[in-house]
């Protein structure tokens, strides 16, 4: 008689095969009933568990995947992955492991091919680098039992569980030292694409009112992150140079817009406006004058994903306190 496997007895009941599995090794997320009817039929064939299957299935891989999505290699996104990146290889390495870098295009395309990857035993853990996560995502992790880590982007709600910069205070610290400048009418861009603008656009209005200066929604300028939308800008505050001392720009590819497009214009930066950016891209030295900018400790904060997923997911060693990492301000001749 032919050993009886989990697909037969998924034929025979009509459920899937994941069903199956998680029933007879009394997953919670299978309702009782579900599971004892799946148990009484696999005692019925006399179905016995492959024991040296089962720990060849937990052998480990000795391998960490980061997920990233793929237009995250495009400009303006580029400069900012390839440094995560090449600091998450470095790191993981440092720790034993093998990194692998893995793309994908949409959230289906992500737990298709996270659950091949877990499912072969390819990889142990994954650390995921996307703004595209959703809480419905994150649940389905969290259902499959993959250890995971989040990297810089999450779901609002999961906030906790995200290794990141904080983003509040950066928006603080830029706009109190414009202040100190005395520099007091400060326009700021941003967009509404990400949790990370939003609390740099947070932190700017809370210093300028923490400062006694009123906060002015007109002063918000909104637009998708690129170089070309920072030199549009620039023509579009020209004639109100008069009414505007400083920009915060919450990316650098604006800031570095702005340049352009106000030097094109005949505008001496920083004597008739200041402009300080966010990210401390590496191509900033191109341009004149150099950005004053703002620089997040991505070091820190991909060791601490990593270590997290490692000590606390994977091994339940310990468990890794999640803090948002502060940064520094970069000096360059932006600002008067």
């Amino acid at each position: 008689m032919e050993k009886i496997t989990l697909k037969d007895i998924a034929a025979l009941t009509g459920y899937s095969v994941s069903t199956v599995s998680r029933s007879l090794n009394d997953n919670d997320r299978i309702p009782v009933e579900t599971r004892n009817e799946i148990k009484e039929i696999a005692k019925q064939l006399n179905y016995t568990i492959d024991i040296n299957a089962r720990n060849l299935s937990k052998k480990t891989s000795n391998t960490i995947g980061v997920f990233m999505q793929n237009d995250f290699f495009k400009l303006p996104h580029s400069t900012f992955t390839n440094i995560f990146w090449s600091t998450l290889h470095e790191e993981i390495q440092i720790k034993r492991y093998e990194p692998a870098l893995y793309l994908f295009s949409d959230t289906d395309d992500f737990k298709y091919k996270i659950s091949q990857l877990f499912n072969s035993g390819l990889i142990d853990g994954v650390i995921i680098f996307s703004k595209l996560l959703t809480n419905k995502e994150i649940e389905f992790l969290k259902e499959m039992k993959y250890p995971y880590s989040l990297l810089y982007y999450g779901p609002e709600k999961y906030s906790e569980e995200v290794f990141t910069a904080d983003n509040y205070s950066a928006g603080k610290i830029i706009t109190n030292f414009l202040i100190s400048r005395n520099l007091k009418s400060i326009a700021t861009i941003t967009t509404d694409m990400t949790p990370s603008f939003k609390m740099r656009t947070l932190g700017y209005k809370h210093a300028l009112e923490e400062a006694g200066i009123k906060f002015n929604e007109s002063l918000v300028i909104k637009a998708i992150p690129s170089f070309e939308n920072g030199v549009e800008i620039a023509h579009q505050l020209y004639k109100k140079l008069d009414e505007i001392d400083a920009i915060f720009s919450q990316h650098d590819i604006w800031a570095l817009g702005l340049i352009k497009g106000f030097t094109d214009l005949g505008v001496k930066i920083p004597e008739e406006i200041s402009i300080i950016g966010h990210d401390n891209l590496a191509f900033k030295t191109w341009f004149s004058p150099v950005l004053t900018t703002f620089t997040i400790e991505t070091k820190k904060i991909c060791i601490d994903a990593i270590e997290s997923l490692i000590d606390d997911k994977i091994y339940k060693r310990r468990r890794v306190p999640v803090f948002k990492t502060l940064g520094t301000l970069v000096i360059g001749e932006s600002v008067r």
